[in-house]
């Protein structure tokens, strides 16, 4: 999916939403805040293709939005990390997790997938809560957060089912190529030359 051009317009929603306001975006944006910044963690946890979530990611850092940074060399691998740019959302992804705690069918008496505590205040950040004025503009530095059972368990599990899933691919290819060595060494031994038997002189 190519990023819409919004060259055209002088509207700053129309261009923001451009750069942010897809569903992938927001998880990948998710992922990253909640420290979980390496490729397969986060194809495990979103469900998005490798395609697709190698073409958010560079489509991001054409944003500004991350930066690569490698931690490891062979084969090259690379740590997703937000920049200042990308930290200035974190007041609309709070109140974007407010609004679906509010309106998108959760149970209010339910403890949340995420406890999230205000370090000034000590206050709990629930579905009504408003940053107070000295605590503008929101960042998520600000807060103490702690991951609830219910929802450990339900990214614990995805991440083993994408586990599972990638032990089946493997062990589907590996027959595969056990036989195309067999038969590439099958067509090597076929092309070697059999040595002939000198002939041996009598009188």
């Amino acid at each position: 999916m190519k990023q819409e051009n919004t060259d055209d317009t002088l509207c700053p929603i129309a261009r923001a939403a451009a750069v942010i306001a897809d569903r992938w975006t927001i998880l990948i944006l998710r992922e990253l805040r909640m420290g979980n910044d390496r490729f397969d963690g986060i194809l495990a946890q979103t469900g998005m293709s490798p395609n697709l979530l190698t073409q958010r990611l560079k489509t991001m850092e054409d944003n500004g939005l991350i930066v690569r940074q490698p931690y490891q060399e062979r084969p090259k691998r690379y740590a997703y990390c937000v920049t200042d740019k990308t930290r200035e959302l974190d007041g609309m992804m709070l109140t974007l997790r407010l609004w679906g705690m509010r309106h998108c069918g959760l149970d209010p008496k339910a403890e949340s997938a995420v406890t999230m505590k205000h370090r000034r205040t000590g206050k709990i950040i629930d579905a009504r809560w408003q940053p107070e004025a000295e605590d503008l503009p929101f960042n998520f530095s600000q807060i103490d957060t702690r991951v609830n059972p219910a929802w450990a368990a339900e990214r614990a599990g995805r991440a083993e089912a994408f586990a599972e899933e990638r032990r089946i691919r493997v062990s589907r290819r590996a027959p595969a190529k056990k036989q195309s060595a067999t038969v590439a060494k099958r067509a090597n031994e076929k092309k070697v030359p059999r040595k002939r038997k000198s002939a041996v002189a009598t009188d």
